[in-house]
């Protein structure tokens, strides 16, 4: 994956700025304008991130609570799945792997739980979270709950 320079168009455009701005009296007329388009650059970043930021928490939110269901769902099944295997003595290799699989579902959902919680406060840390532990732990989960878009980007990391 090729490094990129973030901040090598403002660096450009520094540089530009500066042979421009020899001038004194230009020189300070363009810094007064500046000055302007900053402050009002700033206003609209702040409005923006605002929205940016309550958003995110809000859907976070409505997949935390999704999550919860999910969870509360593997957990019934696995109840019941266990009690029937109990119940036929673990002869059954349907109703073993049915367990085997809801007791995965459960541990994924206890995951992303705790980064969907951890999300709510901080989106890098929450998502950082469930990364690592997909990567980490789980890479076969990446296929099962990362959603396609983030799949590609999650695949390229394990491919390294």
């Amino acid at each position: 994956m090729p490094i990129y320079n973030l901040f090598d168009h403002v660096e450009k455009r520094v540089e530009k700025e500066k042979g421009f701005l020899e001038d004194p009296h230009l020189n300070e007329f363009y810094s007064q304008v500046q000055l302007e388009r900053e402050k009002k650059s700033l206003e609209a970043e702040v409005s923006s991130s605002l929205f940016a930021k309550i958003s995110a928490r809000l859907f976070f939110f409505m997949l935390l609570i999704a999550d919860l269901f999910w969870g509360i769902s593997s957990l019934f099944q696995l109840v019941l799945a266990s009690a029937l295997l109990l119940v036929t003595g673990g002869k059954i290799r349907k109703i073993k792997r049915f367990v085997q699989r809801k007791y995965l579902a459960l541990k994924r959902a206890f995951c992303c739980f705790a980064a969907l919680f951890m999300a709510l406060f901080s989106p890098a840390l929450g998502t950082m979270f469930a990364c690592s532990y997909f990567l980490m732990f789980d890479k076969k989960g990446v296929d099962e709950i990362v959603p396609h878009v983030l799949q590609d980007q999650i695949k390229e990391f394990m491919q390294i």
